[in-house]
């Protein structure tokens, strides 16, 4: 009967291991809401000035080179 303890104990510890996982998964869920919330992802698109970038301004057409 020795195998009937040893199953009880593998049991407890995937059960164990279960409630870890859970719990990791709730804190990272929690970490990506507050995340979220502050706006941690950076200014949004539209707030961006493209000449910040180096790029030319919106209004003025973007000239090809001639050859």
């Amino acid at each position: 009967m020795a195998s009937r303890s040893n199953t009880k104990f593998q049991k407890r510890q995937k059960e164990f291991a279960r409630l870890e996982k859970r719990q990791d998964k709730a804190a990272r869920k929690e970490r990506r809401k507050a995340l979220k919330d502050t706006g941690g992802g950076g200014p949004p698109i539209e707030a961006m000035d493209p000449t910040d970038l180096g790029l030319p301004p919106l209004e003025e057409p973007v000239e090809s080179p001639s050859q």
